[in-house]
């Protein structure tokens, strides 16, 4: 596992997050505790995991709406700088749910999750470490691209 230092700017200070290179994906045969225990093996940090609560009180009603029906499992953990890093497990579909989302006009842009084979995680900062991608949506079509290091 290779190791690496992340710059992030927090307001006026600097921070550095000590991450690690992606290795092995996670075991999504169990569910959240499987990305929460590929998450902290990776960074050293996944810590508190929560499962149960209300998805639409954690990332709003429209994205509800438009992922809930994708989400096979989905809860949260603790990774600074997130107080609430958001896990989840999907089901195939949330492509095309995004794309008619916004051809409906319920969403403009990009989803706001990085994704990885078979799950997603609502963070960005650091993301670009784990190998994980975005999606980028038109009404058209949709691509998972890779993070660029900033």
């Amino acid at each position: 596992m290779r190791v690496l230092l992340a710059l992030f700017v927090a307001g006026s200070v600097v921070c550095a997050v000590l991450v690690a290179r992606a290795g092995p994906a996670p075991d999504l045969g169990k569910g959240v505790d499987g990305i929460a225990a590929w998450l902290n093996d990776v960074t050293g940090e996944c810590t508190d995991v929560r499962k149960g609560e209300d998805f639409a009180a954690f990332a709003g009603s429209v994205r509800a709406k438009v992922y809930g029906p994708y989400i096979a499992e989905w809860g949260t953990c603790v990774k600074p700088p997130y107080e609430r890093l958001g896990l989840l497990v999907l089901r195939p579909g949330l492509e095309e749910a995004w794309r008619a989302a916004l051809v409906r006009g319920e969403v403009r842009g990009d989803p706001d999750l990085v994704f990885g084979e078979g799950f997603a995680i609502t963070g960005s900062t650091g993301m670009e470490h784990l190998g994980l991608k975005r999606l980028e949506c038109t009404p058209t079509a949709c691509s998972l691209i890779a993070i660029k290091h900033h």
